[in-house]
Order: structure tokens, then C-alpha cells, then sequence
């Protein structure tokens, strides 16, 4: 054990202040809370045209699944026919 008669000055403390600053990355960092938040006015007309954009592409598939669906129910039954009277 160490018996000690003065005061130990304490280590230095680390303190570093950043000189460089990004205003675009702070720009958009407000704009990204301000969206989150609703507090935009275009938040709301941007969330109306992504919905309407994807139910665009939503209809489109369902349509393309029906058109190919109706495709292969013909392709079976003209088979069908061709086997029952042609073979």
C-alpha cells in the first residue's frame, strides 16, 4: 500500500470540439424530422401520391396475374377438348 502526502493532480480531461460542420447534412436531417413529425404541409400530399403509386402497381399485378391465370385455364381446356375428341 502507498501512503501519499499531497494531492494527486487529476488527468486531463479529453475535449474535443469538431470544426468542420455540414449544412446540407443538417438541412436534411431537419427536413427528415420535419416529415416524420407531419409538421410539413407536403408530408401529407407526398404520402397521398406514394399510397396512390403503389396501389397503382398493386392493381397492375392483380391484373397481370388475372390475365395470365385466364391464359392457362384456356390452355388446359383446349387440351382437354383435344383429348377427348382426338385421341
Amino acid at each position: 500500500m502507498q501512503i501519499v502526502f499531497f494531492k494527486r493532480p487529476q488527468p486531463r480531461q479529453f475535449d474535443f470540439k469538431p470544426r468542420y460542420y455540414d449544412e446540407e447534412k443538417e438541412r436534411k436531417e431537419e427536413r427528415r424530422k420535419a416529415i416524420e413529425d407531419g409538421s410539413v404541409v407536403g408530408s401529407k400530399t407526398l404520402k397521398r401520391d406514394i399510397d396512390r403509386r403503389w396501389r397503382r402497381i398493386d392493381r397492375q399485378n392483380r391484373n397481370k396475374a388475372k390475365s395470365i391465370n385466364l391464359l392457362i385455364y384456356l390452355i388446359v381446356v383446349a387440351l382437354l377438348v383435344y383429348f377427348v375428341f382426338f385421341v
